[in-house]
């Protein structure tokens, strides 16, 4: 299981959400949903090197998660 939390995203924002999933892949799909649909005035306001570093740091945590939720 893996598992990140939008605290840990470094953006700036309080969010308490956490993407879980079986596979790193699943876990930045959901994330990233849950910034377009929740956070979409932030991601908005972000230009393509920052959208390129948030998407490296969320793949990045999801690698190194172990599931305990840690991270």
């Amino acid at each position: 299981m893996k598992i990140i939390k939008g605290n840990d995203l470094g953006l700036g924002i309080k969010c308490d959400y956490m993407a879980v999933g079986n596979s790193a892949e699943e876990v930045e799909e959901k994330m990233f949903d849950h910034l377009e649909k929740e956070h979409k005035e932030k991601l908005d306001n972000l230009d393509e090197d920052d959208i390129k570093d948030l998407k490296y740091r969320i793949s990045t945590l999801a690698g190194r998660s172990c599931g305990c939720g840690a991270l």
